[in-house]
């Protein structure tokens, strides 16, 4: 059973994680510095050590400014990626809740199931 709300967690489910997919595109194409095969690359890159250590030395090689603009994507990017992860939580809680009380495992109180 979907609610309303778990609809509009789903919807901004969807938003944030294509946020987060922009947020990456921008970071790569600013390590890539306009190469444009490298910035696919790095798009395309697993998100795993290897992959960070190769973006902290091309963030060496950038600018200043770029520097800082790399570090505010990053922080922004880690800010989304948390949201995400307690809008995923939210809709787990609520398949499980909806799941158990469609199984018959739901209490009633007052005569009202809850």
């Amino acid at each position: 059973m979907r609610t309303n709300l778990m609809h509009h967690l789903a919807s901004a489910q969807a938003a944030l994680r294509l946020e987060d997919d922009t947020v990456r595109r921008e970071y790569a194409w600013l390590l890539a510095r306009g190469n444009r095969k490298l910035a696919r690359v790095l798009y395309r890159a697993n998100r795993d050590e290897a992959h960070y250590k190769g973006g902290i030395e091309l963030e060496r090689r950038l600018k200043e400014s770029d520097k800082r603009y790399a570090v505010r994507l990053i922080r922004y990017g880690l800010k989304v990626r948390e949201i995400v992860g307690e809008v995923d939580g939210l809709l787990k809680m609520g398949i499980r809740r909806a799941s158990q009380s469609s199984s018959g495992h739901s209490r009633t109180v007052k005569g009202r199931r809850v």
